[in-house]
This record gives structure tokens, sequence and C-alpha cells, in this order.
């Protein structure tokens, strides 16, 4: 399981953390995922993989698409 940073000091890269896990809410409500993992958004918050950020809906492929991607 992957472990959550502590938060950062600096104002300006707490809101880019809140930033990221709000554009990956909003991508997996665009593709239609109903379920997303805690490990996945601890991910996305600490900014360090790049995979774990849901496809953009506008380029994803149909295979990524539904309920049962998270």
């Amino acid at each position: 399981m992957t472990t959550l940073k502590p938060k950062p000091a600096d104002e300006g890269k707490r809101n880019e953390a809140a930033l990221r896990l709000l554009e990956a809410v909003h991508r997996c409500r665009e593709l239609g995922w109903r379920t997303v993992t805690v490990d996945r958004l601890v991910r996305i918050a600490n900014g360090d993989d790049y995979t774990a950020m849901p496809p953009n809906p506008d380029t994803a492929p149909k295979s990524k698409r539904g309920t049962y991607f998270a």
C-alpha cells in the first residue's frame, strides 16, 4: 500500500496536490468510473506516479470507459 506523503508547508504545492485530485475526480466521472481506490488517490496526491492519473476522457480508448475501472 502506498503511503501518503506529509503535507507540504508551501501553500502553492498544497494547491497543486488539491488540483491534481480534483482533476482526477472529474476525469473519473467523465469516464463513467464509479469507484476509485484510495491507493490510486494517494498516488495522485503524492504526484510521483503519473500512471495513477485516469486518462483524458477526450482521448481515452473505449476500453477505459465504464463502471469498473479504478
